[in-house]
């Protein structure tokens, strides 16, 4: 049986161990017990650097309503991997931003932007105010000629920064049907607008009439679309399916789709050719003398358009590439008798149709030049993790000193080595 100061003893070395082992725990896990360092997002980047010479014994905090920049998050994150607790409160606006060339001549860009359901987006450039846009369904889009410098989405006080796309090579449009009106004027309105245009029209069986300079061979090397004006476009035989499979753009006017080779790409059948009761006297307007409905869509399948005698545009994806379908076979008479400005509603609507399929090959991106990211929430969650309600419990009570540990321990070892040698023992 040990004696008194044989315990005595033992209680001294286990309680000196058992203070060493948690020293070393908290030095490796930190404790919740820690002084904390708070800032908000108008403050956080002006405390990075005094942050920067704190202990890692201290956690650091931060509340934002909106996100620092992104050089100020990536501080952030160096922090937490030296070793401080770095946690981040608030709600930030969830917004994300992309500008993206589109397959026009004129070198449009699209701004696409995700933001709470109802809120406002206003968008701008650095030369000016773009526009704004109402979310609706998360989402919205707007098509701008030309931006000067980077483009910024502010959604209540939220910034997102995308920066401008390069401009897209354009490729060939090839556009295929009988000699005639419709084809014609086709061919006018994508020239016009600035498309490089080849044609092939049928003037007899078996005898068709080449216009423009460039390849028919359907690759996407080539060749971004094909407009398909009759069921002449069969003449391409199956190389129309591995062209839109592998990324090529088709427009199916009129009844093109009755073609064996475009049924199969095509959104869904056609129906007989609506014709409206009465037939304006004057001017004519896009469908005032009728068109095909389409129908029996497939189930991949969205309309575009519908009118009174069924849904006049579809599109629908196959593999790569997009497929729209029009039930328009004569937009030509919108062109020659339609209202002042209908020529340039007609050239403006056909390229908008062939820009939508276009095969454009991906850009290659300018490095980023900005200080905000196109997606600033998800950066910081990605860098940070996801927002607390609050600093975690206790992290702001007052530090144990590390200096009256080692001194208690020290005095423990010490306590057992005088009755050690009080003893006589070693």
């Amino acid at each position: 049986m040990r004696s008194p100061r044989s315990r005595f003893e033992l209680a001294c070395r286990i309680g000196a161990f058992a203070l060493l082992g948690w020293l070393l725990g908290t030095s490796v896990m930190p404790t919740p017990g820690r002084r904390v360092a708070r800032a908000s997002q108008t403050d956080v980047e002006a405390k990075l650097a005094e942050w920067t010479r704190l202990p890692s014994s201290v956690a650091l905090h931060g509340d934002f309503s909106t996100t620092p920049s992104a050089w100020a998050i990536d501080w952030l994150a160096a922090l937490r991997h030296s070793g401080h607790a770095v946690t981040w409160s608030g709600s930030p606006p969830p917004v994300a931003l992309t500008a993206e060339a589109t397959a026009d001549p004129r070198g449009s860009v699209r701004l696409s932007v995700a933001a709470p359901s109802d809120d406002r987006v206003s968008l701008r450039d650095d030369a000016s105010v773009i526009d704004s846009v109402h979310v609706s369904n998360l989402g919205g889009s707007v098509t701008v000629p030309l931006l000067v410098g980077d483009v910024r989405a502010n959604v209540l006080g939220q910034i997102a920064i995308a920066s401008p796309p390069d401009s897209v090579p354009l490729k060939t449009i090839v556009v295929v049907g009988r000699a005639g009106w419709e084809g014609r004027f086709v061919v006018a309105a994508l020239e016009e607008r600035g498309w490089p245009v080849v044609a092939r029209f049928a003037v007899a069986p078996n005898v068709d009439v080449t216009q423009g300079a460039g390849s028919l061979v359907l690759d996407t090397a080539r060749v971004a679309a094909v407009v398909a004006i009759d069921t002449v476009v069969q003449r391409f035989g199956g190389a129309i399916a591995r062209f839109v499979r592998s990324g090529g753009g088709l427009v199916l006017a009129g009844a093109s789709s009755l073609a064996p080779a475009a049924a199969p790409l095509a959104p869904g059948a056609i129906g007989t050719r609506f014709r409206p009761a009465v037939l304006p006297r004057d001017t004519l307007d896009l469908g005032s003398t009728g068109f095909f409905p389409v129908t029996s869509l497939k189930p991949d399948a969205v309309p575009l358009e519908r009118r009174t005698g069924g849904i006049a545009i579809a599109a629908r994806r196959v593999g790569a590439g997009r497929v729209i379908q029009v039930g328009y076979d004569d937009s030509w008479r919108w062109r020659m008798a339609g209202a002042a400005g209908s020529e340039n509603a007609h050239r403006e609507w056909w390229s908008n149709l062939v820009s939508a399929v276009a095969y454009v090959p991906e850009p290659a991106h300018s490095a980023a030049r900005t200080s905000l990211p196109s997606a600033p929430l998800a950066l910081l969650v990605d860098r940070l993790g996801p927002s607390r309600a609050s600093a975690p419990a206790g992290i702001g009570r007052a530090a144990v000193d590390r200096r009256l540990i080692l001194a208690f321990i020290m005095i423990l070892l010490i306590a057992e080595w005088a009755s050690r040698r009080l003893r006589g023992l070693r």
